[in-house]
């Protein structure tokens, strides 16, 4: 059992630190880019991204890891103090992926979207805005939910090599 909750504490701890990275990416580099000279910076964008966009990573990793931490979450029960961080940490996560669905998404349809050329450019640079906003509130957030996870790294492994 201790070799399966090891298993799932690690890949659920690499996960939230990849998703953590993609996140510190995507804001540190691509974003200033998608909005630097709005409609024309938001066009190139569009242009840009004709395979594959920056969601398709997190609808990957950002899943995977909250199953993981689910999957901790139920072998682990035992260990309560990492099992705890760690719930706080899917709770957030959780909290993440509702403002991301709700109204993260919407604005990133008006700016990338297939009508995004019919629209204002006003329109354009109201979503850029609130985009803005709302990733940097889910950035703090992912930032917070890390520290929990971080915090989960020293109860797990005081129990895994206590020898109980």
């Amino acid at each position: 059992m201790k070799r399966l909750q090891t298993f799932l504490f690690v890949v659920y701890f690499c996960l939230i630190m990849i998703v953590l990275g993609g996140t510190t990416f995507a804001v540190m580099v691509e974003y200033p880019n998608w909005f630097a000279n709005v409609p024309e910076s938001l066009e190139a964008t569009r242009d840009y991204y004709k395979v594959l966009h920056p969601g398709y990573f997190f609808q990957i990793f950002g899943p995977l890891s909250m199953l993981a931490g689910i999957g901790f979450v139920i072998v682990g029960w035992r260990i309560a103090s990492a099992r705890n961080y760690v719930l706080i940490c899917l709770a957030i996560f959780v909290g993440i992926e509702a403002l991301t669905f709700l109204y993260i998404y919407p604005r990133l349809g008006i700016m990338l979207g297939p009508d995004s050329s019919s629209q204002s450019i006003d329109a354009l640079r109201v979503a850029a805005e609130q985009f803005t906003i709302a990733d940097r509130i889910r950035t703090a957030l992912s930032l917070i939910a890390d520290a929990f996870a971080v915090a989960a790294v020293f109860p797990f492994f005081r129990y895994r090599y206590s020898g109980e």
